[in-house]
């Protein structure tokens, strides 16, 4: 109950922290468009806009990273699937909010790429990925976790009622926004100045998609790997995120939802 405590505390100072600085930046944009009267408090808002406008693609991807493998800690103590959804959704909210407060990382994670694929394709492409990852990912999963059941160190309770539909339709997109944005677009980014944008990239992100899914055992590990490989290669052909979100969306509603 300790740790249980602590680790609520954080995820509140995170949450506090991340949009304290997105009212900043907003105030300090009204101050860089001659709202402000002290140009002394209008030199250190520019410089603190500045210094966040310079923060490295590392730093910023750890930070919004790290909310999110937090609400995972914080679930494995929750076995009522109110408290469970609230975490999960409450990681993933402040992991969006990290990358909307910095300009740096704001200016790659939100921005609209332009399709570069026929509708036809992207239909094709979807439910290639949706029937890949049910069928075959989905029987590797549960043959590695039946194999290896001390791996698997916490479980999604499904709930019932009016919040099974909340997290239908609001958390299972939720989940599959935020894993894009930050496990396909911002890790693209991340890692692109090294590795290029070949396979390399491709198995490098995916296997740190796969090692997210570190608790639900090495099944899942396996298949996110796998999963990660055929989206990331979607994105890359598409070039634009919405396509990759409803293959992901998609596949989620089919392992879990159906």
């Amino acid at each position: 109950m300790q740790l249980l405590t602590k680790l609520r505390r954080f995820m509140k100072w995170i949450t506090e922290v991340f949009f304290r600085d997105m009212v900043r930046l907003s105030c300090n944009r009204c101050r860089r468009a001659g709202f402000s009267s002290s140009p002394i408090g209008g030199s250190r808002a520019r410089r603190r806009f500045m210094s966040l406008r310079a923060t490295p693609a590392p730093l910023w991807f750890v930070a919004a990273l790290v909310p999110m493998v937090v609400s995972q800690i914080v679930r494995l103590q929750q076995s009522d699937p109110a408290a469970w959804i609230f975490w999960d959704y409450t990681g993933r909210l402040v992991a969006l909010a990290v990358l909307g407060a910095i300009p740096s990382a704001r200016s790659v994670a939100f921005r609209w790429g332009r399709l570069r694929m026929a509708h036809w394709e992207i239909t094709v492409w979807v439910v290639s990925i949706v029937l890949v990852d049910h069928y075959l990912c989905g029987w590797i999963r549960r043959t590695i976790n039946a194999a290896l059941p001390a791996t698997v160190l916490g479980v999604y309770p499904k709930p019932l009622g009016w919040l099974y539909i909340v997290d239908v339709v609001f958390g299972i997109a939720l989940v599959a926004y935020s894993e894009e944005i930050i496990f396909r677009r911002c890790a693209r980014h991340l890692f692109q100045p090294r590795l290029s944008d070949g396979y390399a990239l491709v198995i490098v992100t995916s296997i740190l998609f796969g090692a997210y899914h570190w608790w639900t055992g090495v099944g899942n590990i396996v298949e996110a790997i796998l999963i990660g490989v055929l989206l990331m290669l979607f994105y890359r052909r598409s070039a634009a995120l919405w396509p990759v979100v409803l293959a992901h969306y998609l596949t989620d509603i089919v392992d879990f939802a159906l």
